[in-house]
């Protein structure tokens, strides 16, 4: 960015002199116009820098007022007037306004021509910015050769802070450092207040997705400007590019040259990226084949213990799975972006959660949907306080809320699918509620559970051969007997606490428990015979 003081300082253009006391001389020049029209303001680009004699305005300070006014407003950079033509001498009125508007009026030599400073004035603009454009075009070459060798970010933040030669610092989405220039390694304690201070900043510049400066005092009390650049901003949180001191970068260094650095630096994200979805992929197929359900021949043929050591599984009596899940609004559910962008957080952050809380714990992502598995091969005490803090944690840092569905445990690595079906189980019944819970733990649904997919008339069946007249009573005798069966059983087939329960008296007891054997041909104390009678009495039940 070229300023009407950087004009100035070139020896060239030494005999323009400045007018105005109050001359505002850090405006913007874009570009240079001559004209003579005293609405020109109508047809200028910002920033551009007037040219003219004034010769409209030979007797008329107050139309040249006007005329500054609507310069001003633009903006334009300022106005150069050859004087000695038609004005000899501005109005005192005019650069009393020139300076309430901080607008630069310079007195441009009578020995030269418009045509000929014009032409000076462009040739230096259109130096600088072809200089500028060959300069950034070298930096996007050397950070694209060093992407290409696979340089690290970190790498390419400290080469873009020796170019710039200020504090340089690269932030994920969570707001934590992953890469510094070596200034603020340097000095780290400048480095920890600096950073700390600006996070609610940073912050603010996440939620606009797009470059945002703000001002700081240091601990000395001076006051720094920090620029902020969002790196791959098509995602809703992206890394920012923080840079310390950007109004004091040296000259060539253009914000083109920035931009050009911010997308090699998104480049290098996203290859990150599409490296850790591929590292992914081979755990979500074997977290895949781990949870199917399988035939009892081929649980036996599969050695999960050594298919399972490249991915961390162990050999425990332990193992425990649960499903989380991130809250989604309509809003998720219809932005595909913004729900891959929440889960990939959700994954950096659980996994990063992981080793200091979960012991052997196992994170992987499950297949067609964005929930993830918590493998737990350990027991986790005081698991459900852990999970709160995880979900806490992640919550001050980004609007995802996680949610956690936990299945019973299981003894071996064949056994680990139960466990997940569960916590599947369990997550269904969250999301069809109006609030889902922070943390769900199965509930056994018992036998009716375990029988729900065999067919009818294949319960009755059994339910007839074990308890013949008895499954579905139709006389009152059968249904006496049937009562006292029921609770001679569940008094563990004692005659005395049978009646007790019943009201009736010990030889009517054992008067109906000898018709029963009578009509199983079997005692009921067979260990066999009671268990299916048992069951059958159960099954029964939910028929009548």
């Amino acid at each position: 960015m070229t300023t009407i003081g950087d004009l100035l300082t070139i020896p060239y253009f030494s005999t323009i002199q400045v007018l105005n006391q109050q001359a505002d001389l850090t405006k913007r020049v874009d570009t240079i116009e001559i004209s003579e029209t005293p609405d020109v303001a109508s047809y200028l680009p910002e920033n551009a820098f007037l040219l003219t004699t004034g010769m409209v305005f030979k007797d008329d300070p107050a139309g040249f007022c006007t005329m500054l006014r609507s310069l001003a407003a633009l903006p334009a950079a300022g106005i150069g007037i050859k004087l000695g033509r038609f004005i000899d001498e501005l109005d005192p009125s005019v650069l009393a306004v020139a300076d309430e508007l901080g607008l630069p009026v310079l007195q441009i030599p009578a020995t030269v021509t418009l045509g000929t400073i014009s032409h000076q004035l462009l040739s230096y603009l259109w130096d600088q910015e072809t200089e500028k454009l060959t300069f950034a075009l070298d930096i996007q070459q050397k950070f694209s050769n060093m992407m290409i060798k696979g340089a690290t970010l970190t790498s390419l933040i400290r080469h873009l802070g020796s170019i710039l030669k200020r504090p340089v610092l690269l932030v994920n989405p969570f707001l934590d450092s992953v890469a510094e220039s070596r200034h603020l390694q340097q000095d780290p304690e400048f480095a920890k207040f600096t950073i700390d201070k600006i996070k609610p900043k940073l912050k603010e510049a996440q939620q606009l997705g797009k470059e945002y400066s703000f001002v700081i005092e240091n601990e000395h009390e001076k006051r720094l400007l920090v620029s902020v650049f969002p790196i791959m901003s098509s995602a809703y949180f992206p890394y920012l590019l923080v840079i310390f001191k950007a109004d004091q970068i040296p000259y060539p260094f253009s914000q083109f040259a920035i931009e050009q650095a911010n997308t090699v630096l998104s480049y290098t994200l996203y290859k990150n990226l599409k490296l850790t979805e591929s590292s992914l992929n081979q755990k979500e197929d074997f977290f895949y084949q781990l949870i199917e359900k399988k035939i009892p021949e081929e649980l036996n043929s599969i050695n999960w213990l050594d298919y399972g050591k490249d991915y961390g599984l162990i050999s425990s009596n332990y193992y425990r799975v649960v499903v989380i899940n991130f809250e989604e609004s309509l809003q998720d559910q219809t932005n595909q972006q913004l729900s891959d962008d929440r889960s990939n957080l959700s994954y950096e952050w659980l996994k990063k959660q992981l080793n200091q809380q979960f012991k052997h714990g196992l994170l992987f992502p499950i297949k067609h949907s964005h929930y993830f598995a918590l493998l737990l091969q350990k027991s986790v005490p005081l698991l459900s306080e852990k999970l709160v803090l995880i979900r806490e944690g992640l919550l001050k840092q980004l609007p995802i809320s996680l949610h956690f569905s936990i299945g019973n445990e299981a003894t071996n690595p064949a056994s680990i699918h139960f466990s997940f079906s569960e916590a599947m189980d369990t997550l269904e019944i969250g999301l069809k509620e109006d609030t889902q819970p922070v943390i769900s733990f199965f509930q056994s649904k018992g036998l009716n559970k375990l029988i729900e997919y065999i067919p009818t008339e294949d319960i009755e069946h059994f339910c007839i051969v074990n308890l013949k007249s008895l499954a579905y009573p139709q006389s009152e005798m059968n249904r006496e007997l049937r009562r006292t069966l029921k609770i001679y059983l569940e008094s563990q087939c004692e005659i005395t606490v049978t009646a007790k329960k019943l009201f009736i008296h010990r030889n009517t007891v054992k008067y109906r428990i000898a018709k029963c054997e009578e009509l199983f041909e079997t005692p009921i104390n067979d260990p066999e015979l009671s268990l299916n009678l048992r069951l059958a009495l159960v099954l029964s039940e939910t028929e009548t």
